[in-house]
């Protein structure tokens, strides 16, 4: 062979190795072309529906995973080379591989935070025994803090205004004793409760407030509710005690399936954890990814901003980050202190109240836009949802171009003409279905009564969705006392009772229109949809689709492993679904125990 033809021959067979080598390259999530050594993954996961959640709604055979990140979604054949390099492949096993869950509205308390609980108290005598007992087990506290009390358990008066303090009083009188309320609107306290707080008869609530009081006497009933719970002193955790409530948090939401949250304030009290989680990321054991609110009472505006941009700056970690401020527009319907466009139907002229002024509202929206954070509303009735609506629509307007992406929680009224709005103003939906049905001890007992039959078109979903929203599910844990995520998504597909024993009845239905605790089925949702509400809906109220919300390429591997493909079940099983595996960034933070 003579020189010119081996040099054409070197050549020729370098052109085929390139093109051979060519056709084995990936892009990879950083969008670097990558050769044949990319294939390695850390995590194969195959045999199962592999939901992406995309907006193609696709379906895929099998997933790979490599240092924390989504580096394959596809088809087995095409997936085989991240197979046979993976470290750990997981059959799901006819199962399902899903985008790991987002609550977009939850508070950081559960039972750790506290010295007793009341959830499993079914009745007046057993919640006081639970107290006394708890009380004369421990005679050297220095005050008692308590969490759960359902005030529907009680009649008459104390319906109405709240447990009387002299119940308390007769268990402690020289010791405080303060219990929050199961919804989270009102606090019960003793006397000496009521004096640890500062709080007499003379004392004034603040905006959106109330101190109850006896209304023949004028001395204080027992409970304070909404913003005045402001008043009463947070329980004060030792830092070993708080950072193992955060763990145990954490831990029951990843069991939960999630791998991220929304989590905010109460009304000027129960503040964010904000340095506990700080902490937990410092020593690399935060397993959620947090984003959060603080609170901004009408009272205090300018002092509840500068904190928020305080924390804003100290909090901007990936895995901790405050995007938002929690503003209150009303109350609640049981305390008849929603704010409504039609008077309540027990009355002839009573709307309830708006926390603001629309004025001050609209400022306030403004005012947080121009700085980068997200105003977090909660609005119970229509007229406090129009309030909201209408203070997006003032920033906007008055703004820059901003990408605010302003949120409204609960939703429990919505007027028809206000639906169009979220879409054109940007504004996010954030839903609990957990409560979207005739719920045992509450839709007859109390929503009923005061609505009437306006209660039968409470708790809009399907409109939303069908008017363009980024619908946006969520617990309100632990007003939500069990945030499993399967129960909100039936209920949302059927309007109807999830699990009968969880929630008092016998029985579960078998009939998904069951009349008895159906409400409003005109507004039921897919499923597809009612999973976008925790994945890629949830993930945008947050500001975080770029990285999380779906199963694609370059995502972080927030993943959870189901036992059975939701888009093919009875949807009266949605609810019997258990999370066998939850993965944050590539990490196992949850295996379901063997």
């Amino acid at each position: 062979m003579n020189k010119e033809s081996y040099l054409l021959l070197i050549a020729l067979l370098i052109v085929i190795s390139i093109s051979a080598v060519s056709s084995y390259m990936i892009l990879s999530f950083d969008g670097e072309d990558v050769s044949n050594s990319s294939f390695k993954a850390d995590l194969f996961f195959e045999n199962g529906a592999i939901y992406s959640v995309d907006e193609n709604d696709t379906i895929a055979e099998v997933l790979a995973v490599k240092d924390g990140k989504i580096v394959f979604v596809g088809s087995a054949e095409e997936g085989k080379s991240y197979k046979e390099s993976a470290k750990e492949i997981v059959d799901l096993q006819g199962g399902m591989l899903l985008p790991g869950f987002i609550d977009g509205h939850i508070h950081t308390i559960s039972p750790d935070f506290f010295d007793f609980v009341l959830l499993e108290d079914t009745d007046v005598d057993s919640v006081l025994k639970t107290i006394a007992d708890f009380v004369e087990a421990n005679p050297n506290q220095d005050v008692y803090y308590g969490f759960g009390v359902n005030v529907g358990l009680f009649e008459g008066d104390e319906l109405t205004n709240g447990p009387k303090k002299e119940r308390l009083d007769e268990i402690s009188q020289d010791k405080p004793i303060i219990i929050y309320a199961l919804d989270g609107h009102s606090v019960w306290l003793n006397s000496k409760g009521f004096e640890y707080s500062n709080i007499s008869k003379n004392t004034s609530a603040p905006i959106g407030g109330e101190i109850v009081k006896n209304n023949k006497t004028g001395e204080l009933w027992g409970s304070v509710r909404d913003s005045a719970m402001a008043l009463v002193p947070d329980p004060n955790l030792s830092e070993d005690k708080l950072s193992t409530a955060l763990q145990n948090f954490q831990s029951n939401l990843n069991s939960l399936g999630y791998t991220s949250i929304m989590t905010l304030p109460g009304n000027g009290y129960l503040d964010v954890p904000w340095e506990g989680y700080h902490k937990l990321e410092e020593e690399g054991l935060l397993n959620l990814r947090v984003r959060g609110a603080n609170i901004l009472k009408p009272w205090d505006i300018e002092n509840d901003i500068a904190k928020i941009e305080e924390l804003k700056a100290k909090y901007n970690s990936d895995m901790l980050k405050l995007i938002a401020a929690k503003v209150f527009t009303d109350g609640i319907l049981a305390g008849e202190s929603a704010y409504l466009l039609k008077p309540y139907n027990n009355t002839t002229n009573e709307y309830g109240e708006g926390i603001w002024t629309q004025e001050a509202l609209n400022d306030v929206f403004l005012s947080l836009n121009k700085k980068g954070i997200q105003a977090h509303t909660h609005s119970i009735g229509d007229a406090a949802v129009r309030m909201a609506l209408d203070a997006a629509e003032y920033s906007k307007n008055n703004g820059p171009d901003l990408n605010s992406r302003n949120a409204i929680t609960h939703l429990q009224l919505v007027d028809e003409n206000d639906f169009s709005r979220f879409k054109e103003l940007n504004v996010v939906p954030v839903v609990q279905t957990f409560w979207h049905f005739k719920q045992p001890g509450a839709w007859e007992q109390i929503e009923y009564p005061v609505l009437g039959e306006r209660a039968n078109n409470e708790w809009p979903l399907r409109s939303f969705v069908d008017n363009g929203a980024m619908l946006t599910f969520s617990s309100d844990y632990p007003v939500t006392n069990v945030p499993n995520p399967f129960y909100a998504i039936e209920i949302a597909v059927t309007r109807n009772l999830p699990d009968g024993p969880a929630y008092g009845v016998p029985e579960n239905i078998t009939d998904i229109d069951d009349p008895k605790y159906l409400l409003w089925p005109e507004e039921r949702l897919d499923i597809k949809n009612a999973i976008r509400g925790y994945t890629i809906n949830a993930a945008y109220s947050i500001f975080e689709e770029d990285n999380i919300g779906t199963l694609e390429v370059g995502k972080s591997a927030d993943l959870i492993v189901i036992d059975q493909n939701l888009l093919s079940i009875d949807p009266l099983k949605i609810s019997d679904t258990k999370i066998l595996r939850t993965y944050l960034n590539g990490k196992l933070v949850y295996s379901l125990p063997s």
